[in-house]
C-alpha cells in the first residue's frame, strides 16, 4: 500500500461554487438550467476541484507517474489530503510498490477535507469533505478503465453583498464513474469514453434582521465522455450541453 498525506491550500476549494441569489421572502425549489449546469461543471471539471482531479491521478499512479507534492498550510486557510493507493498483478496479487511489467490494477481512494475560517473575504468559513474510491483495471494494456464513487459534501456561510443577510449554503453530490476509460500513453489524462450518472442536492438558509429565506433543490444528470477534453451532460428535463473538463466551462446550453 502507498499512502500519502498532503496539505493543500486553498485554491482547490472552489468545488463548493456560488448558486441563486433571489429576494427577501421568496421561495426557490429549482436552480436555473444554467445555474445547473455551473454546478455539474463544477461536479466534473480539473480546474473547480471536481472529478477529474481524481481521475488524473488515479490515472497518473496506474502509470507509475504519480507525484506528490507538500504545501504549507496556514492556520486559517487549508485542508488535508489523504490517498491510499493499492497495487495489483494480472493475478490479483498484492504487490509491495507499483512495477511497470506487472501491475495490472490498483485501487486508488483519496479524501478531501479541510475548513478555512475567517479573513478570505467572499467566504466567513468553508468546509469540505470530498472522497473518491476507484478502481483502475488493464492497466498493461494501457488503456486503462476506471469504475467507482465519487462524493462531494460542502458548505459554507458568507454575507449576502447587497442585504447583508447571513447566508448558509450546502451542496451534496454523487457520482458514478462507469467504464472511464483512459489512455495512459496519451498526453493529458482527460477520458476518451465512459459515462458519469450524478445527483446533486442542495439548500440554502438567508437570515437577516426581519427575514428569513430558505430555498432547496434536487437534480439529476447523465454524462458521456466523448473525448477532446469534453462530456456531453444531458439533464432529466432533456437539457443537453458541453463541458470543458479543465476549466470547467459550458458550452452549448440548449
Amino acid at each position: 500500500m502507498k499512502n500519502v498525506f498532503i496539505l493543500l491550500v486553498g485554491a482547490l476549494l472552489i468545488a463548493c461554487g456560488g448558486g441563486a441569489e433571489t429576494g427577501p421572502g421568496q421561495d426557490t425549489a429549482d436552480l436555473s438550467t444554467q445555474e445547473q449546469a455551473e454546478l455539474v461543471a463544477t461536479a466534473l471539471s480539473a480546474q473547480q476541484g471536481g472529478v477529474e482531479d481524481d481521475i488524473a491521478n488515479a490515472t497518473r499512479a496506474a502509470a507509475g507517474t504519480a507525484e506528490v507534492q507538500t504545501q504549507s498550510s496556514s492556520a486559517s486557510l487549508g485542508c488535508t489530503i489523504s490517498v491510499n493507493i493499492d497495487f495489483y498483478d494480472e493475478l490479483d496479487n498484492l504487490q509491495e510498490v507499483y512495477d511497470p511489467d506487472t501491475t495490472d490494477r490498483i485501487d486508488y481512494q483519496s479524501l478531501i477535507q479541510g475548513q478555512i475560517t475567517g479573513g478570505t473575504g467572499f467566504f466567513r468559513e468553508l468546509s469540505i469533505d470530498n472522497r473518491s474510491d476507484f478502481s483502475v483495471t488493464q492497466i498493461l494494456s494501457r488503456i486503462v478503465w476506471i469504475n467507482g464513487l465519487h462524493t462531494n459534501h460542502s458548505s459554507y456561510d458568507r454575507t449576502q453583498p447587497l442585504t447583508q443577510a447571513d447566508v448558509h449554503y450546502q451542496l451534496d453530490s454523487e457520482l458514478i464513474l462507469t467504464d472511464v476509460t483512459v489512455d495512459l500513453d496519451a498526453s493529458d489524462t482527460f477520458p476518451e469514453s465512459g459515462t458519469v450518472e450524478g445527483t446533486i442536492t442542495g439548500s440554502y438558509q438567508r437570515v437577516a434582521t426581519n427575514w428569513q429565506q430558505t430555498s432547496q433543490f434536487n437534480y439529476h444528470f447523465f454524462a458521456t465522455y466523448i473525448g477532446d477534453n469534453t462530456a456531453e451532460v444531458e439533464l432529466t428535463d432533456g437539457t443537453i450541453f458541453t463541458v470543458h473538463l479543465d476549466s470547467g466551462t459550458v458550452e452549448n446550453l440548449e
